[in-house]
């Protein structure tokens, strides 16, 4: 009977742990990755990581703040006029993110609340290496190569208070 229970607990933890690996890194898209981008505009160092085409306006999904603000904010360019909202996991940890779109030219949506460089989300997200962006019709994977998980931290550690 002892056999018996170990076997069982032996499959558990194995079926755990094969949970676990579902949660691993979805591929990098071709051609996409994460790139930093730093500005001293309006005397506030400011940052951008974009997850983009390099060279291109495609452009997903962004993050921006200013150094040292520990206050991230969330932004996608050329979206549905009438998003209000998405949804972000990387990981475990999740994140609900409202937002206005403004469509002036090019609709252009906004986070209404920063995010904290060390709420749980951003840490999974700079741990990881990449999220999963759901605006309530699709999901989109973004994963950074090498050289975009170091614009990851690197844009974290600008922006962390």
């Amino acid at each position: 009977m002892m056999k018996k229970r170990t076997l069982i607990v032996a499959g558990i933890l194995a079926g755990a742990m094969l949970g676990s690996a579902a949660q691993a890194a979805p591929a990098v898209n071709e051609g996409y990755d994460w790139a930093l981008r730093v500005s001293d505009e309006d005397r506030a160092d400011a940052a951008i990581l974009a997850y983009e085409v390099d060279g291109t306006d495609d452009q997903p999904l962004n993050f921006t703040c200013e150094e040292g603000s520990n206050r991230i904010f969330v932004g996608i360019s050329g979206h549905s006029p009438d998003l209000t909202a998405i949804d972000l996991v990387s990981g475990e940890a999740a994140l609900h993110v409202a937002g206005t779109t403004e469509a002036e030219e090019m609709p252009y949506f906004s986070s209404t609340e920063e995010i904290a460089a060390d709420a749980p989300f951003f840490r999974a997200f700079v741990a990881n290496g990449w999220l999963r962006m759901t605006d309530g019709t699709a999901s989109l994977d973004m994963a950074a190569t090498a050289s975009g998980r170091r614009a990851i931290a690197d844009f974290a550690r600008f922006c962390a208070g």
